[in-house]
């Protein structure tokens, strides 16, 4: 079974630093780094989802803009036609829409308030959850099984004739060690 959005963000909290539409870019690096984040939602006055402020944007605007990128905000480098999530989508079609729309972050809405974010690594660390999961159920049903009880079964195939001791050893290779 996938993990759902909602699920990722029980697991790493739903709290979400938000910048508005007039914040100074520098302003919005300084937070991110001291939020240890890599994109921040933009919002209007209402509180309303606008745009996003990833690092690739910040990076883009500096070698766009050069020395006069400390005089831009927010509403000048934000990415607009932002790709969003749902609370009850699961993380195989949040993974798809990232990959689609080359986006490592999605703003989570829930009733138009933004409610989380959801990065690619969030993703990843779920899905490897969910594998190291079913590897340890498959693992403990094989144990404890009765498959084994029979005896071990051989399958012809792979099964390794008794060496023939009249049979010559290939020559060793000068410089290869076995």
């Amino acid at each position: 079974m996938t993990a759902t959005v909602l699920q990722v963000l029980d697991h790493k909290g739903h709290h979400v630093f938000t910048v508005r539409e007039d914040m100074p870019v520098g302003q919005i690096a300084d937070a991110m780094v001291r939020h240890h984040i890599g994109a921040v939602p933009v919002t209007n006055a209402a509180g309303r989802l606008i745009g996003l402020v990833s690092e690739r944007t910040l990076v883009t605007a500096l070698s766009a803009h050069g020395t006069n990128f400390g005089r831009l905000a927010a509403r000048d480098i934000m990415m607009r036609d932002v790709p969003t999530a749902t609370l009850d989508e699961n993380i195989m079609e949040i993974g798809r829409r990232m990959t689609e729309r080359r986006t490592r972050h999605l703003p989570v809405i829930d009733e138009g308030a933004i409610i989380g974010l959801v990065s690619i690594g969030d993703i990843v660390k779920a899905r490897l959850e969910e594998a190291e999961h079913v590897t340890h159920e498959l693992s403990a049903y094989i144990r404890d099984s009765d498959h084994t009880a029979s005896g071990p079964r051989t399958n012809h195939r792979d099964a390794v004739a008794p060496a023939d001791p009249h049979r010559a050893r290939p020559a060793r290779t000068p410089g290869y060690a076995r």
